[in-house]
């Protein structure tokens, strides 16, 4: 065998990227986004976000979890999310994205904000406000996500357990998954936590063999 090939064989090897499969808390991502006021955040900017990885690591998978919006008890809110889900798509060949039904527990409509105050005897001038009021509580639209971080969790373990990759990606900021993270390292692969300043655990960081923060500067988003 030619000493120089083989010489030029293993230099290439050794300038290939870890593999790696991406996992992305869709909610907590978006809640720490909007703490930092870093939104809008589209698929366009997500397309970003995968290209500046894609020269740290080999992105075999990308999952994305989201709650579903009720169409009948939201639907403006409902219509831009199915339209933002069908753009994301399309910003990556590898991306899957999954779903759970978000679960309401309160639903404050329009017309019972206006029969309500009508029943108290708050004027119309003060409905606005009113309704301001009670979304600054976050009482119009109490939800619950159900069974996404199980989702992940169970997702994220399977690919463990198949080594389908030497590294599994977290993108999220939720101490919850602490204890799926150590069993991803029993199994011998790599765990980053990917996370913005915003919103991030530290208990979660630690327990990752790495972290990258997700950062803004005139450029836009830059991985540190």
């Amino acid at each position: 065998m030619d000493f120089g090939s083989l010489q030029t064989r293993v230099y290439t090897r050794d300038l290939m990227p870890e593999s790696a499969i991406l996992l992305i808390d869709g909610s907590n991502f978006y809640h720490s986004l909007k703490k930092g006021n870093y939104l809008p955040f589209g698929a366009d900017k997500f397309r970003n976000l995968f290209a500046q990885l894609s020269k740290r690591y080999d992105l075999k998978k990308i999952y994305y979890y989201d709650a579903v919006k009720n169409s009948e008890k939201d639907k403006e809110g409902y219509s831009r999310q199915q339209s933002f889900h069908e753009r994301l798509k399309k910003s990556h060949p590898k991306i899957t994205i999954k779903t759970r039904k978000l679960k309401y527990l309160v639903n404050i409509s329009d017309d019972q904000i206006r029969d309500s105050a009508k029943r108290v005897g708050i004027l119309d001038t003060c409905k606005n406000k009113l309704k301001s009021f009670l979304i600054d509580l976050k009482l119009i639209r109490l939800t619950k996500e159900k069974g996404i971080d199980v989702l992940l969790v169970v997702d994220a373990i399977e690919e463990a357990r198949a080594k389908a990759a030497e590294n599994i990606i977290l993108l999220s900021g939720d101490a919850d998954f602490v204890p799926a993270i150590e069993l991803i390292k029993s199994y011998g692969l790599k765990t980053i936590n990917l996370h913005t300043y915003h919103g991030s655990s530290n208990e979660l960081r630690i327990s990752c063999n790495n972290h990258i923060l997700i950062d803004f500067d005139s450029d836009g988003l830059v991985l540190r």
